[in-house]
């Protein structure tokens, strides 16, 4: 929050943009103040757009404990429409993690259709960690905080490789899947609600861009064969994200080469 004020307060920002800035920050005040009020709506999604922490994901997630979808209503017929699901079971690998697994849907269609392959999931959330050892018995899943790839020096076969609750998990994986979760994290410190906006969020995006770029750089680095990233529904965070750092678009789905060398 120091640092959005100090860009406000430097005079680089244009009028609309500083306008722009201001409300958002008064909306965001008003609705933590309101919270607990407001928390019922949809499990109150909205507060990851401020913090998206895994307490308010757990949180988040208990309101849908009770739904077999959770809280967005996934069914393995919806999912199975998919592009990303229809790229990723005409694709060959031995191996695949899903860093952002939900209730694990994903992950058991795609073991129906790669019966032989080992297939991993991680999530911010513990509820849906929860979720996807039910959906997925064979699957092996972990706790993980995928923003954590955004920082600079960090070793992520390391770091990923400390959360799995079994020791046999391998350091990199063929094909790493990134599934509409990329507009829930804070990049370069900038929560997401202040980079979604069309009119002037535009100048949000740019100082998160290399947050963005050591990510994509992290997340290659798990990744043998290639990082694949769903739509996330045409998010302009993530669309804009894909195309400044030159990521194609490809079969309904974003597709970036893998930089783990093959044992």
């Amino acid at each position: 929050m120091a640092s959005l004020s100090t860009w406000l307060l430097s005079g680089r920002l244009s009028r609309r943009t500083a306008a722009c800035l201001l409300g958002a920050m008064s909306l965001w005040y008003l609705l933590l103040s309101f919270g607990d009020r407001l928390v019922s709506w949809r499990g109150g999604v909205w507060r990851a757009y401020f913090v998206p922490t895994p307490e308010i994901w757990d949180s988040i997630h208990r309101h849908g404990q009770l739904n077999p979808g959770g809280i967005w209503n996934y069914t393995q017929k919806r999912l199975e429409k998919t592009d990303t699901f229809r790229y990723l079971s005409s694709k060959g690998y031995d191996s695949l993690l899903d860093v952002s697994c939900n209730v694990g849907f994903m992950l058991a269609s795609l073991l129906k259709s790669h019966p032989t392959a080992k297939h991993y999931g991680t999530d911010i959330s513990r509820v849906m960690v929860e979720s996807t050892r039910q959906n997925c018995p064979i699957c092996t899943a972990a706790q993980f905080d995928l923003g954590n790839l955004r920082n600079p020096g960090v070793s992520p076969q390391d770091m990923l490789h400390e959360v799995w609750p079994v020791q046999d998990v391998p350091r990199t994986f063929d094909v790493v899947l990134v599934s509409d979760v990329l507009i829930y994290i804070s990049w370069g410190g900038i929560p997401p609600f202040f980079l979604r906006c069309e009119c002037c969020c535009g100048i949000f995006r740019s100082w998160a861009l290399s947050s963005q770029r050591r990510f994509l750089e992290n997340v290659a680095s798990l990744a043998k064969d290639e990082v694949v990233f769903s739509r996330h529904q045409g998010s302009i965070i993530v669309t804009s994200m894909m195309e400044a750092l030159g990521v194609p678009l490809e079969n309904g789905v974003w597709r970036f080469p893998g930089t783990a060398k093959a044992a």
